[in-house]
């Protein structure tokens, strides 16, 4: 699955993701970087990382992790979910 940063620094996170890992409205998720991807999860060990509020469909993407992965408006990022309930987002580059 694709999806596009807004100019917000906002991606929509696609039904079929929402319901296979039951998000909901209004719930925090963590978010990080690794090894060049963000990864969001609902839950994690370590809860001094950064976290998002799921709402209206979308998270938002740190500035600091958009600038430290030179992600901007309208890129198009690979999105994916891992085995362990988390979502990946590597940056699609040509």
């Amino acid at each position: 699955m694709y999806t596009k940063i807004t100019k917000n620094g906002q991606i929509r996170i696609p039904k079929k993701v929402q319901n296979e890992l039951n998000l909901l409205e209004g719930h925090y998720l963590y978010i990080y970087e690794s090894q060049k991807c963000i990864y969001i999860e609902k839950d994690h060990e370590d809860d001094t990382l950064n976290q998002c509020l799921f709402a209206n469909d979308k998270v938002t993407i740190p500035m600091e992790l958009r600038k430290l992965l030179n992600i901007s408006n309208g890129t198009h990022l690979y999105l994916d979910v891992s085995d362990y309930n988390t979502i990946r987002l590597m940056k699609n580059d040509p």
